[in-house]
């Protein structure tokens, strides 16, 4: 298939591109497994790989089948619920955002019943708030209430 090799083509050159960012960044790093070339180079050699498969290895073909109008509502449901989030995240804070928001994608994307998503939701916001405020340190917004 045509279109898998020219994403195969377009895949090495951006992996190149990559390649030479590591070296470049290279000589300004503690050790080969320390320093800011690092994330270029898995990256680059991620992307030559992949692009090396999608050039040689034949793919299958496949139909597309377009989701239906049920399944088209729970696309656009999850994104206004992501767009409420960045709006909810600055009034509300983290915390009751997070929480507040996982109850909605939980009930969309998992069709769970209200008292399994508000159980669940607790449980994924004390954990995430637990990990990333507590353990890492990371500053997140506090909100009107400064939770």
């Amino acid at each position: 298939m045509l279109a898998d090799r020219v994403g195969g083509l377009i895949s090495i050159i951006f992996g190149g591109l990559s390649l030479y960012e590591a070296l470049r960044l290279y000589p300004t790093s503690l050790s080969f497994y320390v320093g800011d070339h690092i994330m270029p180079g898995v990256i680059g050699i991620g992307l030559i790989v992949l692009g090396l498969l999608a050039v040689f290895v034949k793919g299958q073909s496949f139909k597309v089948e377009y989701p239906d109008r049920q399944m088209m509502l729970k696309i656009a449901g999850i994104f206004g619920v992501l767009l409420g989030y960045c709006v909810l995240l600055y009034y509300l804070g983290f915390a009751i955002a997070t929480f507040l928001i996982s109850i909605a994608l939980f009930r969309i994307i998992g069709s769970y019943n209200y008292r399994k998503s508000v159980l669940f939701s607790a449980i994924q916001t004390v954990c995430v708030y637990a990990i990333f405020v507590y353990w890492l340190n990371m500053p997140f917004p506090g909100g009107i209430f400064n939770f």
